[in-house]
């Protein structure tokens, strides 16, 4: 055989045999580094908001390094955030099973399947891993409130007053007028359910454990006016206005729709009087006699009642609107159309009377829960 050919034919199988073992060779396991890289990534995806391919990264992670309990917690949160909520509970429970949890990795996988349970609205599940986390860690402040946070979620007022109790144990953020709105809460609930005895008595609770707790006092009034008990309101009130005359306003409402039931004009007009001379810059009370004086007939002390709030607030929109009213009724047209105007050209700057600190949900009415947010005593007045 010729040389040449020969020479060609080792270089051939020496080229093949190179192939065959880059194609066939043993490629290296992923470790850890690999599986760091994923998670890593997973979480910058996370952080951009594509939470479908950092879901798929997390799992590589988890792939190539089943050690990596961040990276399980993560999907589980992610499935629950998406909705699926039985998926992201299975996986935080697998967790539960692994004898190599540190107790820090034990309290999060705990803490995560806590809300999984409550995304699920499985409040009995949720409750009994609270338990457990409170059984190992009695201070353990994160549980106590959840658990508050839960029974105020299923609006039950007479369970979240003892939670906040316990809550008082292990925290340095408590209040008495917190525990009297949890009262104030399970009557309106009672009374709703046609229970107004029974509600009256949380009302007077809530006003034992906190003597200035506006709600309490208002509600109580507003069942005794249920009942007919018109001079039992009354008293309540005027207690409540006597004892936080800062907030006496919020009940000049009913106390005059209960006067004017009993057409007690002159007791109105004492009763605002009183407010009065203990607070000269009440403008609420100021014009709730102001109307009084209109009922009467008295419309020219009206009149000088809303000049004299003006000339002390002159941006103060209500008093304006009154006197409006009042201008029209004497054919004093031209003033009235003046305060229109003025009221016309500031109504872009209006805002609303209250207004929560926390979510900044804004109202007309005083409120001591949150609508928008559902936190306590968050209100304060624009």
């Amino acid at each position: 055989m010729d040389f040449t050919v020969i020479l060609i034919f080792v270089v051939l199988s020496a080229i093949t045999a190179l192939m065959i073992m880059f194609v066939f060779r043993k490629r290296p396991a992923a470790g850890p580094e690999d599986a760091s890289l994923d998670y890593a990534e997973g979480l910058n995806l996370l952080l951009a908001g594509d939470t479908e391919k950092a879901l798929n990264k997390l799992k590589d992670a988890v792939t190539k390094d089943s050690q990596n309990i961040d990276a399980y917690l993560k999907i589980g949160d992610i499935l629950r955030e998406t909705g699926q909520f039985d998926r992201a509970v299975n996986v935080h429970k697998y967790l539960t099973v692994r004898t190599t949890l540190t107790a820090k990795q034990k309290s999060e996988i705990y803490r995560s399947l806590v809300i999984d349970y409550q995304a699920a609205q499985e409040f009995d599940k949720a409750f009994d891993v609270l338990s457990k986390i409170i059984s190992e860690d009695k201070s353990n402040t994160w549980a106590h409130e959840m658990k508050l946070k839960l029974y105020e979620q299923k609006e039950e007022w007479e369970n979240a007053f003892q939670a906040y109790k316990n809550l008082k144990k292990v925290s340095k953020e408590f209040k008495n007028g917190r525990l009297a709105l949890y009262k104030v809460q399970e009557g309106l609930q009672l009374s709703e359910n046609g229970k107004e005895k029974d509600a009256q008595v949380r009302f007077r609770d809530a006003i034992k454990i906190d003597s200035e707790s506006p709600p309490a006092y208002i509600y109580l009034a507003d069942s005794y006016r249920n009942e007919d008990r018109k001079e039992d309101a009354l008293k309540v009130l005027k207690q409540f206005v006597e004892k936080i005359p800062s907030q006496s306003f919020l009940a000049f409402e009913l106390i005059k729709e209960l006067l004017y039931e009993g057409g007690v004009y002159g007791e109105i007009e004492n009763f605002y009087m009183e407010i009065i001379d203990s607070q000269p810059d009440n403008y609420e009370a100021k014009l709730a006699l102001a109307e009084n004086y209109e009922k009467k007939g008295e419309i020219e002390k009206a009149v000088n009642l809303c000049a004299n709030i003006l000339e002390s607030d002159p941006p103060n929109k209500a008093a304006k609107k009154y006197l409006i009213r009042l201008y029209h009724h004497t054919g004093q047209k031209d003033e009235a159309l003046n305060l229109a105007l003025e009221i016309i050209e500031a109504s872009s700057k209006h805002k609303e009377r209250f207004r929560c600190s926390k979510c900044r949900h804004e109202s007309d009415k005083p409120f001591w829960r949150c609508p928008g947010c559902s936190e306590w005593e968050t209100a304060i007045q624009n």
